[in-house]
């Protein structure tokens, strides 16, 4: 058996030969039909092939690896009579990781059909590969070329279609799924859009997701970080530990008659203006106010000017007596 040499094959960026004709045309839609057919006896679908993402240099790697098969007897009797890659037996001659050959069993499928019977002969020639100890000054420049063709369009052969849509196989060993804007054939050369998918768009999706996670953990921070602390000074103290979002995030006594007023106003995840109201109404209703009236104390973060238009609006009607302070600030309502 011949010894594995890594990087031996190639795909030629150079672009093929077209051979024009209907002659062409009809032998290379019989090669194309009869290709899909055997690749789904090997358990390959062409959507299969489409969907794994595979540069260039990758491709590179599997045509060695399928080139290898076909040039050794034993590998490629077994590829055929059990229609599979015989990846224990590759793996022991090429020392090339098992779950990489697992992982890109369907090019290897693709690549060793297509060049290991002569019956593919219009495909392969479509196909550009060579060996690498060719030196050809324009593969020094084949990763910008190969990018810049991607941008202006990409030629193939047709090997499945539908309406809009066909896959092509280009001559550097892709399979592509591009735009349709005319009635094509199986075997035909197309030049086309490529199709775009998810995976196009992953930089930008990641952003989106990135900054969704940013911005919730964000959020989640700042509903559960305290940024100040009120207390209610009644018969009873009434402690409101208050969140970014201006809400009730805790609220205790240290009484039983205070904690009373807790359960029975349920105020979690309350506004603030309405927390304070509903606990002054609470004690006024009660007869929790002392002689020198409530005293509201805020500690931390000040609270904007009239950011409590309920609470005031019940002080006055109910004309009691409540001294805030403000972080420092105080002021009396009555």
């Amino acid at each position: 058996m011949d010894k594995f040499q890594k990087n031996k094959y190639r795909f030629s960026s150079t672009q093929p030969l077209i051979l024009i004709g209907n002659d062409i045309v009809e032998a290379r839609n019989e090669q194309v039909n009869q290709l899909v057919s055997e690749l789904i006896k090997y358990k390959v679908l062409i959507r299969d092939l489409v969907n794994s993402e595979v540069d260039y240099s990758k491709r590179n790697e599997l045509l060695t690896i399928a080139m290898f098969i076909i040039n050794n007897f034993e590998l490629y009797d077994a590829f055929v009579k059990n229609e599979d890659v015989p990846i224990d037996v590759l793996h022991r001659f090429t020392r090339v990781d098992k779950k990489f050959l697992q992982k890109y069993r369907e090019y290897i499928v693709a690549y060793t059909l297509i060049f290991g019977n002569p019956i593919y002969k219009n495909i392969q020639d479509y196909v550009q590969i060579v060996e690498n100890s060719i030196e050809d000054e324009e593969e020094k420049n084949k990763k910008e070329i190969i990018e810049y063709e991607e941008k202006i369009g990409v030629n193939g052969i047709v090997i499945g279609k539908n309406k809009k849509n066909a896959i092509i196989l280009t001559s550097i060993g892709e399979f592509k799924k591009v735009k349709l804007n005319q009635d094509v054939i199986n075997g035909e050369e197309v030049k086309a859009n490529e199709k775009k998918t998810l995976k196009d768009f992953k930089i930008y999706i990641s952003i989106v997701l990135i900054f969704l996670v940013v911005f919730s953990i964000s959020m989640l921070y700042k509903y559960n970080n305290v940024v100040r602390t009120i207390v209610v000074e009644t018969t009873s103290p009434i402690r409101l530990e208050i969140n970014g979002f201006n809400r009730v995030l805790n609220i205790t006594s240290s009484t039983e008659k205070g904690q009373l007023l807790v359960e029975e106003t349920n105020l979690l995840d309350q506004k603030l203006d309405r927390a304070i109201y509903k606990i002054i109404e609470y004690a006024n209703e009660n007869e929790m106010v002392k002689s020198t009236g409530i005293t509201v104390t805020v500690t931390g973060k000040e609270l904007r000017y009239n950011s409590l238009p309920e609470t005031e609006e019940y002080i006055y009607k109910k004309d009691l007596k409540v001294r805030f302070n403000n972080s420092g600030r105080e002021h009396k309502f009555n």
